[in-house]
């Protein structure tokens, strides 16, 4: 063999290496159940394509998705297509405002969706298996490798309260909802998170899954402005590393909790105008400056 038919197939294993290397980040990610929305207002054409929000979502195999009807009208989810009617995978039938339906688990697949009440709202769930993704259904060996090697760095894993963080917006106002992303060090995470305001639940979801250990939660309308005396309450609990119908490792029912307040607190507010007079009363009677001469 000469040597330029030896570099040849030292270029060629090169490309094949970089394409088995980079197969794996083309993997989807996903939570295992989903919660949309019925947009302000959608009762009346002109939403359209965003209906139903978001309008699209992707969930693993045997995930639910829950619809909240927080329109001033009634409304239905219905799985199938105007044109060709319900396809019986499921139909919540009338669900009226401030109400929800929840999904049985779904198979795998793509289920087009729409109210029967309002035609034009439409949307779509795709049930993914774990590791699969749109573009790309043909690479089951290499993702078979790659779960594995995951689970096998997952076993390996430990968490600290200080590894759950949850980020919530200050100053959220009544009427609003508000965004909640948990970030857990780690990959293939499981927990459950809840957030209340004076009592009331206004987020609660169970069995999230996440491989990267992030996830964004949004909470139904507030019903009071997220003050000192009304704050917004959150609470993740840890479920394991590992994936969904498997045995989970890691402490198991760890929590870390969080709370959001107004922007700048009332009290925080009070005693920065209380420092602010105070120093200019001293400094009108002492006559003194407190800028640094030139």
């Amino acid at each position: 063999m000469n040597k330029k038919t030896l570099s040849s197939l030292f270029v060629l294993f090169a490309i094949v290496s970089m394409g088995i290397t980079a197969a794996p980040s083309a993997f989807a990610e996903h939570s295992m159940n989903a919660t949309v929305e019925n947009a302000d207002g959608s009762s009346v054409p002109g939403c359209e394509p965003d209906c139903f929000i978001p309008a699209t979502v992707t969930i693993g195999v045997g995930g639910q998705v829950t619809f909240a009807n927080n329109d001033t009208a009634a409304h239905t989810s219905t799985a199938g297509t105007p044109a060709d009617g319900p396809s019986g995978a499921w139909d919540s039938s009338l669900v009226m405002t401030g109400q929800s339906y929840t999904t049985g688990p779904l198979e795998e697949g793509e289920y087009p969706y729409f109210c029967m009440v309002h035609p034009w709202m439409e949307g779509m769930v795709i049930v993914e298996a774990e590791g699969e993704s749109h573009d790309d259904h043909g690479h089951d060996e290499t993702k078979e490798d790659h779960g594995d090697d995951d689970h096998g760095e997952m076993e390996m894993q430990t968490l600290t309260a200080a590894d759950i963080s949850i980020d919530i917006a200050d100053g959220a106002k009544a009427g609003e909802r508000v965004a909640i992303d948990v970030t857990i060090g780690g990959s293939h995470v499981n927990y459950d998170i809840v957030a209340t305001q004076n009592g009331e639940t206004i987020l609660d979801e169970s069995g999230v899954h996440s491989h990267t250990g992030e996830g964004q939660h949004i909470t139904s309308a507030l019903s009071a402005d997220a003050s000192d005396d009304s704050p917004i309450d959150v609470t993740v609990t840890f479920q394991g590393f590992g994936m969904v119908g498997e045995e989970m490792t890691g402490p198991v029912g760890l929590t870390n909790t969080a709370q959001a307040v107004p922007e700048f607190g009332t009290i925080a507010a009070l005693i920065l105008v209380v420092a602010i007079s105070s120093i200019i009363a001293l400094s009108a009677k002492s006559r003194l400056s407190f800028m640094p001469r030139i």
